[in-house]
């Protein structure tokens, strides 16, 4: 959450390649991901009467009733199952980064 505006597009750009390593080394520590939908990106998929908009979001000329039929643009993410070690006896488990306080 630290403010990135007065920071260069290289300076971000360096930082996120780092960032984007390593949420991934966490993501898959704690989570077996599954594809939303099977098919390939790009292929033409068929969308249900009655699908899980949460699951499916449409794009585009959406008009009519289901079943729609369109171009898969991504295919979405799933948790399959998830791991997640307690936190120790007495700590917060909604800090999500502790305050820093540099001592003289």
């Amino acid at each position: 959450l630290e403010d990135i505006q007065g920071a260069t597009n290289d300076q971000i750009g360096a930082g996120v390649r780092e960032l984007h390593k390593e949420s991934q080394a966490v993501l898959k520590e704690h989570l077996v991901l599954a594809p939303v939908m099977p098919q390939a990106e790009g292929d033409t998929v068929e969308v249900p009467a009655g699908f899980d908009a949460s699951a499916i979001r449409l794009t585009g000329n959406v008009t009519g009733q289901p079943p729609f039929r369109g171009v898969l643009k991504h295919h979405g993410w799933r948790v399959k199952d998830f791991t997640l070690a307690k936190p120790p006896e007495g700590q917060d488990e909604f800090v999500v980064a502790p305050a820093e306080v540099e001592l003289a």
